[in-house]
């Protein structure tokens, strides 16, 4: 980029002097060999750990890592690219176009922050991006002697707990945040995988703080489940009816029984009272209701193995490991006529916010986070910051074009592909969910022409980053649902990187079965035939490969995996390493050739076309789709085809809308409308601001739990590290603080000092004899009774071992805290239930939440000392 465009925007002036000192330490570091950039690193962190202030290193750290980026992939960061590293280091939002590399944004602020040996987490949205990124960006790191390491979610614990010690750890925002959950349910400290939080950065943090922030994250544990009541109550909704049994709210989800759908439910099961708390059937009638009007099978979920799997509504993405709560997922099993899963309980919970909260220093990038700007700074004190694109944005976008129905819509669209790629310019098609997308690939169908499904379909997911990554080749046609967070950069013309993989593994599959059923002859001669084009080195590699029997021996599926790891080096051997990644450049080198034509032919065509089949309900969607297009100065085309009965507007637009529009369409002819943009732009400003005041209320809500979750998993570290021997103490005071609160609540009571040695006898498991009506004496003599019963006790269990009463102390502990606070989280959660109606009684039910709340836990620390005494004085080791 030119400096003069560089200094336009107010963001690039902010930073514009360290932009050039990190320019003037590129130009020393150019000369500076390998081995020289690397020592020069450890001397910043050397310098680091005499300052503590990362600052003064700050400018040297980008630079290094820009010249080991240069080096190691090719890639040399722009200085918009610097800019970005720095709004991310200063705890902020970066806002980046797609396609503007912030995957390599990433890299300087992480190798900056790696130099204080505390850690640093780079959160992705998937498995795959994760592993792809520190697979690829792990070489940057290497290079300056800095360890990575990658959580997968098939990973043990020890597994776990290495890579998250590494300088940079690469791993989903799913992941991090129930190991946390994990960690604090653990009852020894070798469980613990997370160390100590330092510094995060999250990729598509929109994506992961605004749409996934919407529902709390639950450890859960089984419990039994009256499969017949959510059969029956299935079966029952088929004899109710809207509006007269129930009233359907949209906007809400939520559903309203009327009395005469009370009434009807109430004969039919033969039962007096829908709300009876002894056995309430209201729930289960109420969630029946909602399965059947409020959430369909590939929309909302797909069956996939005989299960109900949710469909991420903002990615499009499967969720396999998440569940609806209160009975939702298995009133959906129920109406889907499919086995029902038992019913869980709350173990361990945490809100997307608070977990992220814990970071001491947070950042993110996204490529739309302006529109959520607010929510970012209320919430979690993020401003967003946006970053100029290294070249012009020359993407179109063409007005929404409104149709009177679907009908007209879906085929106005096919019409639209037919004409579009006849010119052979590639068409990227964003719908909302499963079942549209399957729709359309049939619509165009009719018109013979060829597409890629991209979906949440486990056949369609299998390929995504290969189906995305070549949407922009001449006349390629792809369906996809959401595209927020795919991760992979859609460049016109093709991507070479699954081109090379794919055609390679096609010349490694063929070429090994023919030397394995010993056709050499014939292999030799076709193979020659067939790969002329390419170098006699190729050849000579590839043959020379072809007689190592370790990779004679390989799966097709091996094979596979050797392509993609080959720059992880966890391949066979060095000397098949070697060959392959030879094999990989020789064949880029040939592939760049055509694809840079057809590069500049789909150019010429008008770049990648975007059709979108429906407003989303957030502005960030849209937008997202819109950024498929025009990346890195790429041309581009957007355009929006929508209907009076998309859910936008028919739940949102408003009646007036509706009737001025239809008014307005006599046949099947678009229309355009600036009535109608301003329209939609309300309504989605409507449906955002409903989206945020949930999710702040949930955040309100959660916050006052979050400091009792605080209290509860610092106790709880304290007594993990706490060696056994000083676990005594702890326990003494427990003893010591029963018996003073409970002298005092006795007397308070009016208990006589007979009645009062009978509850101690109860907690302690022993006679106890005292007849003096001194208080003080008594209380003495209680602190003497249950030294000796616990030194006792000790003696006791010191058969097995020297600490072992101690060890026992710090089991019963810890085993006491989680069934407490398992308890606690279920009555929470009805108080939360409970305090919604008080309102109605011109009461603030978040202040009425937070009293309750207060009391609870006082009584939950009460109660966890009584059980841990009464246990411990009464346990033995088998």
């Amino acid at each position: 980029m030119k400096k003069n465009q560089l200094k336009k925007s107010s963001i690039s002036k902010k930073y514009q002097n360290l932009v050039n000192e990190i320019n003037n330490f590129e130009e020393i570091f150019q000369t500076f060999s390998n081995n020289e950039l690397r020592a020069h690193n450890f001397k910043l962190k050397k310098r680091y750990q005499e300052s503590k202030d990362l600052n003064s290193v700050i400018a040297e750290s980008f630079a290094i890592t820009r010249e080991a980026s240069l080096r190691t992939l090719g890639l040399r960061h722009f200085d918009v690219q610097l800019i970005g590293g720095l709004v991310l280091n200063d705890q902020k939002i970066a806002e980046m176009k797609t396609g503007e590399g912030k995957t390599l944004v990433a890299t300087l602020p992480a190798s900056l922050n790696a130099l204080s040996e505390k850690g640093v987490h780079i959160v992705t949205v998937n498995d795959y991006l994760a592993s792809r990124d520190q697979a690829a960006m792990g070489q940057i790191y290497k290079f300056l002697g800095l360890s990575t390491g990658l959580i997968q979610s098939t990973m043990s614990k020890i597994d776990r707990k290495k890579n998250y010690s590494s300088d940079i750890t690469y791993v989903t925002n799913y992941q991090v945040a129930f190991d946390f959950l994990y960690d604090n349910t653990a009852l020894n400290l070798k469980d613990v995988v997370l160390p100590p939080f330092n510094y995060c950065i999250i990729d598509e943090v929109d994506s992961v703080l605004i749409d996934e922030a919407q529902t709390p994250l639950i450890l859960a544990d089984n419990i039994e489940t009256p499969v017949d009541k959510y059969i029956a109550a299935a079966e029952l909704t088929n004899f109710l009816k809207s509006t007269i049994h129930f009233i359907v709210d949209e906007k809400n989800k939520n559903i309203i029984l009327t009395d005469e759908g009370s009434k009807q439910v109430e004969n039919i099961l033969q039962v007096q009272d829908l709300y009876d708390p002894r056995e309430p059937w209201i729930p289960y009638i109420i969630n029946a209701i909602k399965a059947k009007t409020l959430f369909s099978n590939n929309v909302h979920y797909i069956i996939q193995n005989n299960r109900i799997v949710i469909v991420d509504e903002f990615t499009g993405r499967i969720m396999p490991d998440r569940r609806w709560s209160d009975g939702l997922h298995q009133a959906i099993e129920a109406k889907e006529q499919l086995p029902i899963r038992q019913k869980s309980e709350t173990s361990a919970a945490i809100t997307y916010q608070n977990f992220f909260l814990l970071y001491p220093k947070l950042s993110g990038m996204t490529g739309t986070g302006k529109t959520a700007e607010i929510e970012f700074e209320k919430i979690y004190k993020l401003s967003v910051d946006e970053i100029p694109t290294a070249r012009p944005n020359l993407r179109k976008d063409l007005p929404d074009l409104i149709f009177k129905d679907q009908f007209s819509k879906w085929n106005a669209i096919a019409k639209t592909c037919n004409q579009i790629s006849s010119t052979g310019q590639p068409i990227l098609i964003g719908t909302t969910t499963v079942e549209k997308s399957e729709m359309l690939a049939e619509l165009l169908k009719e018109y013979n022409l060829s597409y890629q499904l991209l979906n949440a379909k486990p056949e369609n997911v299998r390929r995504e980053s290969e189906i995305v990554a070549q949407a922009g080749k001449k006349s390629a046609i792809t369906i996809a649902t959401n595209m927020a967070g795919r991760g992979t950069d859609i460049i016109l013309g093709g991507n070479i990187v699954f081109a090379v993989e794919k055609k390679l593994y096609e010349i490694l599959t063929f070429s090994r079965n023919y030397i394995l059923l010993k056709k050499k002859n014939i292999f030799e001669s076709t193979l020659k035939t067939q790969l002329n084009i390419y170098s006699q080195k190729f050849l000579s590699v590839l043959f020379s490969l072809l007689q190592e029997n370790t990779f004679l021996q390989l799966s097709d599926v091996e094979v596979l995996r050797l392509l993609r790891e080959t720059d992880k080096m966890l391949s066979v051997n060095n000397s098949i390493n070697c060959s392959i990644k030879f094999l990989i450049n020789e064949l880029t080198i040939y592939y760049k050739k055509h694809q840079q034509q057809e590069n500049q032919v789909v150019k010429n065509l008008g770049g990648l076309y975007i059709i979108g089949t429906e407003r989303n309900d957030s502005r960030r969607v849209d937008n997202q789709l819109r950024g498929r297009c025009g990346r890195q100065g790429d041309p581009g085309t957007s355009q929006f085809f929508l209907s009076l009965d998309d859910n936008l507007l028919r739940l949102f637009g408003g009646p007036k809308i509706q009737n001025l529009l239809q008014s307005q369409m006599t046949d099947d002819s678009p229309l355009e409308s600036k009535l109608l943009t301003k329209s939609l732009n309300s309504a989605q400003q409507k449906v955002e601001e409903r989206a945020y005041q949930q999710r702040k209320d949930l955040f309100d809500y959660d916050d006052i739990l979050n400091q009792q979750r605080q209290t509860i998993y610092n106790a709880r570290q304290s007594i993990l590290v706490t060696p056994p021997m000083e676990i005594e103490r702890s326990i003494l005071g427990y003893g010591e603080q029963i018996i003073t609160d409970s002298l005092l609540e006795l007397k308070r009571n009016n208990f006589s000092n007979k009645q009062i040695i009978a509850v101690f006898e109860n907690l302690f498991g022993k006679n106890l004899i005292f007849n003096s009506n001194d208080l003080n004496k008594l209380k003495r003599y209680l602190f003497l009774e249950f030294w000796r019963f616990y030194e006792a006790k000790k003696l006791e269990l010191a058969i097995h071992g020297d600490t072992t009463g101690e060890k026992l102390g710090q089991t019963i502990i810890l085993i006491n805290i989680d069934r407490l606070w398992r308890e606690h989280l279920q009555q929470m959660t009805l108080i939360r239930e409970a305090v919604g109606w008080r309102s109605y009684g011109q009461q603030n039910p978040l202040y009425e939440y937070k009293k309750e709340a207060f009391k609870m836990f006082y009584d939950l620390a009460k109660d966890l000392r009584h059980l841990v005494i009464y246990e411990l004085l009464r346990s033995e080791v088998l």
